[in-house]
């Protein structure tokens, strides 16, 4: 199971694109072979944060800080499970 505390870096790669539309439609678009992740705002607002750069801890803070009024053990709950599924799906990858 991810563990948040790690200093793992992950990034898209460079055959996924997130992509927004009208402020309420999201998606991480599979430019090689044409498939695709609905998101919802949460989920774009995270992935948008995966640079290759920053560690997850770090990106898990920031989210911590983005929405102070969810309580933060849902939060994390919600964050491990995304990332998770971004990993096993290939949108996101250990750097």
């Amino acid at each position: 199971m991810l563990e948040i505390s790690e200093a793992t870096v992950y990034r898209i790669p460079d055959r996924f694109v997130l992509h927004g539309l009208d402020g309420e439609t999201y998606w991480a678009f599979d430019v090689k072979n044409g498939d695709y992740f609905e998101l919802n705002s949460t989920s774009y607002s995270i992935l948008s944060c995966f640079d290759g750069k920053t560690p997850l801890y770090e990106i898990h803070g920031r989210i911590i800080l983005k929405y102070p009024a969810v309580d933060p053990l849902e939060l994390e709950s919600d964050f491990k499970q995304l990332v998770d599924k971004m990993v096993k799906e290939g949108v996101l990858e250990p750097v």
